[in-house]
């Protein structure tokens, strides 16, 4: 596709810890619908670095673990900085199909849209802990800033460069996907959906409960100083 003469450059953004197993796969995958990938290593303990640099992308390592948040924050940054028209975010555990990605982005062009959401499917497959958990986070952040995500909990996103900026987060861990929905919310940003293939793997990861009365307690702190 051309804009103005220029051909819209799409990057993708994966943040990785402790990920060599799944990472290689969704690196090659993603290749095939995008321009560019940076891997985010957050200070891994196995060779998820030496695997992404192997696999085709463009690999940096934080000198200490510093979070999915801050991870991705900094390969957005870049991506941003080089001139990434659209910039993508993907987990880097085989949880998202990259052939999903064309209907993401088909929708962001097609409609206009500042962002698409990847919403993951809330049926029996998602193991209950997650469903109870997403369900609750996402209808908190829809009430209290005003939108209307399914899937506030995803990672699987796209949005415009000019989105980013004002999209661009401060949370460092988990809190990031909540504050994706305040920015949302606050910016009055033109938001679509998209539900995707997800596919859980034996890999335990992710959000913890923990994390999760942290991501309420956030959210009511934003909403509170008027976010």
């Amino acid at each position: 596709m051309l804009e103005n003469n220029k051909k819209i450059q799409t990057w993708a953004v994966i943040p990785a810890f402790n990920e060599s197993k799944y990472i290689g796969d969704v690196i090659k995958k993603t290749l095939k619908h995008v321009d560019k990938i940076i891997v985010v290593d957050d200070f891994s303990k196995d060779n998820t670095f030496q695997v992404s640099k192997k696999a085709g992308a463009y690999a940096l390592r934080n000198p200490i673990n510093m979070g999915a948040g801050f991870s991705t924050r900094i390969g957005c940054d870049l991506a941003s900085h080089f001139g990434a028209d659209f910039i993508l975010t993907i987990d880097a555990d085989g949880q998202h199909d990259p052939e999903e990605i064309p209907k993401l982005k088909k929708l962001l062009i097609n409609k206009k849209l500042d962002i698409v959401f990847g919403s993951r499917p809330q049926d029996k497959n998602m193991p209950i802990i997650k469903r109870i958990g997403n369900k609750g986070l996402s209808f908190i952040a829809n009430v209290l800033f005003d939108v209307k995500i399914r899937d506030s909990q995803t990672g699987y996103h796209i949005f415009t460069r000019k989105a980013y900026k004002k999209l661009r987060w401060e949370s460092n861990r988990y809190g990031i996907v909540s504050e994706f929905v305040m920015k949302v919310g606050r910016h009055k940003l033109k938001v679509g959906e998209a539900t995707v293939k997800t596919i859980y793997t034996d890999k335990e990861a992710g959000m913890t409960k923990i994390d999760a009365v942290k991501s309420v307690l956030s959210m009511f702190k934003w909403r509170l100083k008027g976010w």
